[in-house]
């Protein structure tokens, strides 16, 4: 069993024995949010190129154990602002975008003492669904420290899976199209 102690300096918790964080207070939570203190990486992937996980998941072990929220994404094609897929990874203590700030301002609370870490899974396509985004939950920091291999494989997983859907529903809209103009 390991011990957690709290950080008064730094406003975040540490595991003793592996030294990474794991949980964090509201207010430091909220300064992350509100300074847009986080670490953010893009790596562009063109629309005919194997997409490189490799890449995002060093980035993710390079960062992973920062106070700091990250954010790292794959644009793909120019990414959803230019019609194109946007995946990415993000640590947050609630499953929102990190670009909602007005929303995660009203539901952080900046007295809590201890919130979760956690590790989400971003997909953003017009075809992924009616608001274009997808969240799920990959793992906590402190799971996917512990167990990385089996929370990139999830991520792998989870990934495919939205790309196979935003492909079969763009399939299905030309479909459309097509009975629509005959």
């Amino acid at each position: 069993m390991f011990i957690i102690e709290r950080n008064f300096e730094k406003n975040y918790y540490y595991e003793n024995k592996r030294g990474f964080l794991m949980q964090i207070t509201g207010e430091r939570a909220l300064v992350n949010i509100e300074n847009e203190t986080f670490y953010t990486k893009r790596i562009d992937v063109a629309d005919d190129e194997t997409i490189p996980l490799d890449a995002l998941f060093s980035e993710i072990d390079s960062h992973i154990e920062n106070e700091n929220f990250i954010h790292i994404e794959l644009q793909i094609n120019g990414g959803v602002e230019s019609t194109g897929t946007t995946l990415s990874v993000e640590t947050n203590v609630i499953n929102l975008p990190l670009r909602y700030q007005n929303q995660l301002r009203k539901l952080v609370w900046q007295e809590k003492d201890a919130l979760d870490v956690n590790l989400y899974m971003i997909a953003e396509n017009e075809f992924e669904s009616q608001s274009h985004l997808k969240i799920s939950l990959a793992s906590s920091v402190a799971t996917y420290v512990d167990d990385s291999e089996s929370v990139k494989a999830k991520i792998s997983t989870w990934f495919n899976e939205q790309l196979e859907h935003i492909v079969n529903e763009q399939k299905q809209a030309e479909k459309e199209d097509v009975g629509v103009e005959e």
